[in-house]
């Protein structure tokens, strides 16, 4: 329990008060059936108060906590219905629960209440799918979607992508602007990887960074303080001998308060910051007595905290200005890339709700009335802000029903912004409080032992005996007497054993070596005695838990236990990048990217995946013959990769390496990892441009860059569908789990974490969550991530359904090696705590056998022997492995400049001027080869007053130019649109120039939009209503083929329309973004932008010659593409439509010379009908005259 101020009380869930207005508190301790009592008060909500599920908000902490969520109220909604129908039939069932015998009361005095609830019930499973029944995250995204007007949002939310993937971004671009000579800041980052933790801390949800300022000192530390610390500290009565400390830290401060100069010295507040703690050591009995010196006292450690944050004012200060930036960025790149972060989800809820007006809280709170939050101890601030202010009105009076529920005792994901202190403040404003106190999962015997544990060992979860969240008794259901777990045919009596180690090792690692051998040896002995049974069968690998503090335990336990045969997997939410064959891919991927560096090659050569050992890669010195083919054979793995992708590659190395792995006892994990890596990198293959770009990625990651959101759960292991298998996870994974044995061999080393050095707090000074500055916050953060872990001992221990071992060391053990004195509060493991108290307890005279019975345990060490364990010790079912489906091409997302990157490296990337190379040698040459030789002309002096800017910056300008324009409105009055496309483009131009060139480009501009495109069409004249601007456009490509497309072309007269490409096979989805599409006529003409610069002559940009530059750059396989998607387009949404009278032309504008002379700049081309059907047919796959 929390140890809340007192409330209604409830019995239990069918007296809970659910109509009206009010705060519902649902503490529900681990195993005591939280989700089946949201299902029951669903089906009353539903029932009595005749809500639909589409009134009712259910929220939990992750989508598959959600989808489970969900289904359970699906089954429960079901088992309703059933209910009633057997009750109009009759029919008795032999076990009537709480919640039937809830319906039967429902039923009994009124028969038509039956068939009126059967028939709600039935409508509610229809309905449910619509209901809001997700993550606190979808639940902001429905908001957004559903309430745009009231929200503020746009129509189109976008692609939701996780913070993780974006701060790398802004991280590298405010490294670079502080190297470009930025104030210096005191404590700056060292380095970026310092800078992007930073920022990943400063950017939490609800964190802000606070200093006070000059006035805000002024207020909380007033002169007039001064005159009574001076006359204290002159008091010499008040201090003991020779203790100066404090008394020369009260004189400073006083003396600070009548000048207000510069902040005292550091010494001086760390004395200031102890002056309450440190009195007894310093004043005398007279003076810690008097009542006035309490007051003062904390008068100074207040300033010396304040003090601690003002000396970070110009840190603070500048991050402030950093941290508007990043956020400014954020904006503005979500916004033009289309996406939408998690973070910015419920910044943008929050700051809708916050309005004046509050028309979105109104309209939530009429659609919504009634919230059930499940896991609410992990709300944080922000998410409860959100919730508060849709369940209040205007006043801040609870209005509707918000039920929370949740366990303070399970509240462990500080690290992912879980605020206990929310829970806290939330619980005290809860109006009625249920207790679940019957625990479901455990057996009577464990769950004895667990009562009595924390009652000798400390109820309070922290090492304060003040703290607020305590462990209550529960009692046991008696779900689990039918199948006992006995030993040797006897049930066990002491289901919590507490092994002791007497004779501990010098240093921490050797401490944890010793106690995971014990583990592996203890789990393999009690498998393959036979002794252990869990109802009428032996216990299983399947059956065990053993839990660990971090992914290398997991990693180091798992080899000792293949090494003894015991079957294991581990299950933790671990990166599979952060494992060895992580490492020894990424460097035979970048051996076979650079097979022509022998340095490379060498190193892939003698990784194990590889297999060649030293003595071989010696001998290779004196052997270059063999030495080529190790060479062409990664050559041939390069083709492959460059072909077909990475994921090719990677199956070729699997199925090199399978033999050798499968040698090994963790064979099979490998190659279970392999193909995941090479999963997730061809994945990522097809958002980057080339294989130098992938492998840096793939360092990144291994490098320990997290990702997020779905992301995050694409690189955890994949687990082995075997279940048979011992399971090794982290604590923080195991929540929500339950598990018959559990094993707990490193609690005793769940000490503070060393990296975690940038504190979050609840600040009392403000108010506020904060980024901590100074000692006080961090001792406040060390103590409160003390409690966090006294919380994950408290999930750890109610894992177990019939049996836990945990592993214990003495308390007074020193730190580590080079150490005699043991570890002290707040850093040392909660278990040492717990062991200590119980300990003390013993030695006042307690009884451990009379008062925890079920609490057993030895103190002979940790004995177990064990050898490897026989096949035949374990009852696994015959495992027969399933064929593997034929291989077939990687779904890929494909657009004409990735289809065209093997014949121009140039054009790798898909914004709008991608593909506006500049012009090469080879076009020059094409154009000499092409056109007559004549007298050359001069150069034109509008080519060559834009002949310095180019590239793809100022092709990105002009195109967003073209966009953005006021359609009708002269370009030459709309100069600041172009300046301020050409600063978000990033066009480097020379300030002094900037303004005249501004003009030119306007008038440029305009001159394309009056050139006479057609006859009667120019593009200035087209109404907005009959043009379309940056039409996206999507096809499936279902096994198209390339070799195909181009053979269709040349039987329709174009046989080098088509481009020889990297990839031959298409599966996937085609993607483009034609600049324009305009209606002139009647016809649908499809219209693109050029910037490329093709010379200072007007001779470049002739017909003639403009028809070179596009086969040159491939532009006419583009205008096709653009074509077919115009004509695929056209036949779903023009009723009538006929391409012969509908479909125009392709029309490209090489913008730098149209207008310059007629006909500059303009290639136009309408595709034969028969060639664009023929195309069409082609890429989707079927036969040239099929149906499309």
């Amino acid at each position: 329990m929390t140890g809340t101020a007192e409330h209604a009380a409830a019995l239990n869930w069918s007296r809970l008060q659910l109509a009206g207005d009010g705060r519902t508190l649902i503490e529900a301790s681990a195993g005591t059936g939280k989700t089946w009592t949201i299902a029951v008060l669903y089906l009353r909500l539903l029932l009595e108060q005749g809500l639909s599920p589409r009134a009712v908000v259910v929220t939990t902490f992750t989508d598959a906590a959600a989808q489970e969520l969900r289904e359970r109220l699906r089954a429960k909604l079901v088992w309703g219905e059933m209910a009633a129908a057997d009750w109009q039939d009759g029919v008795a069932d032999t076990a009537i629960g709480p919640d039937l015998a809830w319906l039967q009361a429902r039923w009994q005095d009124d028969p038509t209440q039956t068939e009126r609830d059967r028939l709600r019930l039935r409508l509610a499973q229809a309905e449910l799918d619509l209901a809001p029944v997700g993550t606190i995250h979808s639940l902001c995204r429905r908001i957004l979607g559903d309430f745009p007007f009231e929200s503020g949002a746009g129509f189109q939310l976008g692609e939701m992508v996780s913070s993780e993937a974006l701060l790398d971004e802004w991280s590298a671009d405010l490294w670079r602007r502080l190297q470009q000579g930025e104030v210096a800041v005191p404590e700056a980052p060292a380095s970026l990887a310092a800078l992007r933790r930073q920022l990943k801390a400063y950017l939490q949800p609800g964190v802000a960074l606070w200093a006070p300022d000059a006035a805000y000192l002024e207020a909380e530390l007033p002169a007039e303080q001064a005159g009574a610390l001076a006359a204290f500290a002159a008091d010499k009565a008040n201090f003991l001998p020779r203790k100066t400390a404090l008394k020369n830290a009260l004189l400073a401060l006083a003396q600070w308060l009548h000048e207000r100069g510069e902040l005292p010295k550091a010494s001086t507040i760390a004395n200031l910051l102890g002056a309450e703690s440190d009195a007894g050591e310093q004043l005398t009995v007279e003076a810690l007595d008097a009542p006035e010196t309490r007051a003062l006292l904390a008068f100074a450690t207040r300033a010396g905290r304040l003090f601690e944050y003002a000396a970070k004012a110009d840190e603070v200060r500048a991050w402030q200005g950093w941290l508007a930036q990043v956020q400014a960025w954020r904006e503005e790149r979500l916004a033009a890339r289309g996406q939408l972060s998690f973070d910015e989800l419920i910044a943008r809820v929050g700051s809708a709700l916050r309005r004046e007006d509050r028309a979105l809280a109104d309209r939530l709170h009429s659609a919504w009335p009634v919230a059930l939050v499940d896991e609410f101890q992990d709300t944080d601030g922000q998410q409860y802000d959100i919730l508060r202010a849709i369940y209040s009105d205007a006043a801040g009076v609870p209005r509707g029903r918000l039920v929370m529920i949740g366990d303070p005792k399970q509240a462990i994901y500080r690290f992912r912004g879980g605020d206990i202190h929310t829970y806290l403040r939330a619980a005290d404003g809860a109006d009625q409080v249920l207790r679940l106190d019957t625990n479901h999962r455990s057996s009577r015997a464990m769950v004895a032992a667990l009562n009595q544990f924390y009652d000798v060992a400390g109820e309070v979860l922290s090492a304060d005996p003040d703290g607020r969240i305590r462990v209550e008794p529960v009692k046991s259901s008696g779900r689990r007497d039918g199948e006992p777990y006995t030993v040797d045919g006897v049930m066990l009596a002491q289901p919590l054993q507490l092994h002791w180690q007497p004779d501990v090792p010098a240093s921490v690692p050797a401490r944890s070596r010793e106690a995971l051998d014990a583990c592996a040896r203890q789990i393999a002995e009690l498998l393959a005695s036979g002794r252990h049974r869990i109802g009428h069968r032996a216990v299983q690998p399947g059956d065990i838990a053993v839990l660990l503090p971090g992914n290398q335990d997991i990693t180091e336990l798992r080899t000792r236990l293949q090494r003894l045969g015991v079957p294991c997997v581990g299950a933790g939410r671990s990166s599979v990048f952060a494992l060895d064959v992580a490492r020894e891919l990424q460097i035979l991927l970048y051996g076979i990217d650079h097979a022509s560096d022998e340095g490379a090659v060498r190193a892939a050569l003698a990784t194990r995946l590889y297999g060649l050992g030293f003595h071989t890669l010696k001998a290779l010195r004196e052997q270059p013959e063999k030495w080529l083919d190790y060479e062409q054979r990664f050559q041939q793995w390069r083709q492959l990769w460059q072909r077909e992708g990475v994921l090719s590659a990677v199956r070729e190395i699997i199925k090199h390496a399978a033999r050798m792995l499968l040698a090994g006892d963790d064979g099979e994990r490998m190659l279970t990892d392999l193909r995941h890596l090479g999963e997730l990198l061809q994945a990522q293959a097809d958002q980057l441009h080339g294989s130098e770009q992938l492998l840096a990625w793939f360092a990144r990651q291994r490098e320990g860059e997290a990702a997020g959101g779905d992301a995050a759960d694409e690189q955890q292991l994949r687990i082995e569908s075997d279940a048979q298998r011992v399971r090794l996870m982290t604590l923080h994974a195991s929540k929500g789990l339950e598990f018959n044995l559990v094993f707990l061999p490193l609690m005793w080393d769940h000490t503070r974490n060393a990296n975690d050095t940038l504190p979050v707090i609840d600040e009392p000074l403000c108010g506020r969550r904060v980024i901590g500055f100074g000692k006080a916050a961090k001792a406040q953060y060390d103590h409160e991530g003390q409690d966090e872990r006294f919380r994950v001992l408290y999930v750890a221990l109610t894992r177990a359904v019939h049996a836990c071992h945990v592993y214990v060391l003495p308390p007074e053990r020193p730190a580590r090696a080079n150490s005699d004195k043991p570890s002290s509060d707040p850093e040392r493991a909660p278990l040492d705590v717990a062991i200590e108290r119980l300990l003390a307890a013993q030695a006042a005279g307690l009884d451990l056998a009379t008062a925890a019975p079920q609490l057993g345990g030895s103190t002979d060490g940790w004995p177990w022997r064990a050898h490897r364990l026989a096949p035949d010790a374990v009852e696994e079912g015959e495992r027969i492995p399933r064929r593997e489906p034929a291989p077939h091409p990687d779904a890929r997302v494909y657009s004409f400049s990735n289809l065209v990157r093997g014949a121009h490296e140039g054009t790798l990337e898909d914004a709008a001027a991608s593909d506006e190379a500049p012009a090469a040698d080879a076009v020059v040459e094409a154009l000499d080869t092409a056109l007559p030789v004549a007298e050359p002309a001069p150069p034109h002096p509008e080519l060559q007053a834009l002949a310095a800017i180019r590239g793809a910056d100022i092709g990105n300008a002009l195109h967003a130019m073209f966009e953005h324009r006021t359609i009708g409105e002269p370009m030459t009055r709309q100069l600041g649109l172009i300046d301020r496309e050409l600063g978000d483009a990033g066009v480097p131009l020379d300030e002094r120039e900037r303004p005249a060139l501004i003009e030119r480009i306007a008038q440029r501009l305009q001159a394309n939009l009056e050139a006479e495109l057609l006859p009667g069409l120019r593009l200035g004249e087209v109404m907005p209503q009959r043009q379309l601007a940056e039409m996206e456009f999507h096809y499936v490509l279902d096994g198209a083929s390339v070799a195909a497309l181009r053979e269709a072309c040349a039987r329709h007269g174009e046989p080098a329309l088509v481009p020889f490409t990297a990839v031959n096979q298409l599966r996937g989805r085609m993607t483009g973004k034609i600049d324009l599409i305009l209606e002139h006529d009647g016809r649908f003409h499809v219209l693109d932008y050029k910037s490329n610069y093709l010379g200072d002559h007007l001779d470049g940009y002739t017909p003639e010659a403009l028809r070179v530059a596009m086969d040159d750059h491939q532009y006419r396989f583009q205008a096709l593409l653009y074509t077919v998607a115009v004509d695929r387009m056209l036949r779903q949404r023009l009723s009538g439509y006929r391409r012969d009278r509908h479909l125009g032309e392709a029309i490209y504008l090489f913008v730098r010379a149209v207008g310059l002379a007629p006909q500059a700049g303009i290639w136009r081309h309408r595709f034969d009908d028969a060639l664009v059907e023929a195309a069409d047919a082609a890429l989707a796959g079927r036969l040239e005259g099929a149906a499309a």
